[in-house]
């Protein structure tokens, strides 16, 4: 084959047809098969899903010289396996963060506006204006005036952090380092200041990857340190919150509410107690599936094609630890 860039045919659409002469599009089937009846020697730059990316794959592409993953999450790659070989590895970070923040603020104010109540009494054709003088009471809470913790703050946090703003709301970052951000009123560093974190916050986001470090971060400890009239929400990877901790604290009413978007174990099984807790609002990780990233993650690949092309830096490049 003459063409040194191989891409995922699921993403054809999202790329311009001048690029097509220097592709091959491979589909699912091909890349499971190991491109069984195919030449790949010569492919240096392959975009795909970061779960291709391990070593009985990288075998067949001797010549890779970057990994373009479709994903911000790279968990899935064997990123030593890319160490060995010296590939370099990109994601697409950033391309799904409007989506995400938007769904944030969609799942703060499920809860704050009471929408399932609403719906309820809508189903159940109730007039319910919370209080006898509909004119003086108070029915929903407001996130004007409150504090949103968001914990991670790359290009996710950075779009909440935005929104929030628009709300009206302060904003409090816990993140291993301070970075300039004019949507943050104050920085959170270090474990030391975790919990006044906790204590500090409304609402807490979880906006961070999956490491070590971070793997059930979220524990009964955490929550404890939290507000009882907290809203929780975790948009980034599962295994952060420690599930069974996570269904203690709605249970024993240690936090108001709770949000998921990601899990321990996905899918979620139809017998995961997660189903019936109270207060809590599931969604099957799908916060930026919006139709805005589409185009983001189009131009991001078509960008770093360019890159690749002309030898020059690429976007997003994932620095091995």
């Amino acid at each position: 084959m003459a063409e040194k860039i191989i891409c995922n045919a699921l993403y054809r659409h999202l790329i311009k047809d001048e690029y097509y002469p220097a592709i091959r599009f491979v589909t699912n089937e091909e890349c499971d098969h190991l491109f069984a009846g195919y030449d790949m020697a010569e492919v240096e730059m392959a975009i795909l899903q970061p779960f291709y990316f391990r070593k009985p794959f990288l075998e067949k592409l001797p010549a890779l010289k970057i990994a373009q993953i479709t994903g911000a999450g790279y968990d899935a790659v064997e990123i030593e396996e890319l160490r060995k070989k010296q590939v370099i590895l990109c994601n697409t970070r950033g391309v799904m963060s409007v989506s995400i923040a938007e769904d944030v603020f969609a799942k703060l104010l499920f809860f704050t506006r009471k929408l399932r109540v609403v719906e309820q009494d809508r189903q159940e054709h109730k007039w319910d204006t919370f209080g006898q003088n509909q004119w003086m009471c108070t029915c929903y809470e407001d996130v004007y005036g409150k504090t949103l913790g968001i914990m991670g703050c790359g290009s996710i946090g950075t779009e909440i952090a935005k929104r929030a703003k628009a709300f009206g709301m302060q904003v409090n970052v816990f993140a291993p380092s301070k970075k300039e951000n004019a949507y943050v009123d104050k920085w959170y560093s270090g474990e030391e200041a975790l919990n006044a974190f906790y204590k500090a916050c409304d609402y807490i986001v979880v906006s961070m990857p999956l490491k070590d470090s971070t793997r059930h971060m979220i524990s009964k400890e955490a929550f404890r340190e939290m507000k009882q009239s907290a809203i929780f929400i975790n948009i980034a990877r599962g295994p952060i919150v420690d599930t069974d901790a996570l269904l203690y604290a709605l249970e024993a009413h240690e936090i108001r509410a709770a949000a998921l978007d990601v899990f321990e174990q996905e899918p979620l099984p139809p017998d995961s107690p997660l189903w019936e807790a109270p207060n809590l609002l599931l969604t099957s990780h799908k916060a930026g599936m919006g139709d805005s990233w589409k185009g983001f993650i189009g131009s991001l690949i078509m960008r770093n094609i360019d890159h690749y092309q002309k030898g020059e830096p690429l976007e997003n490049r994932i620095q091995y630890e």
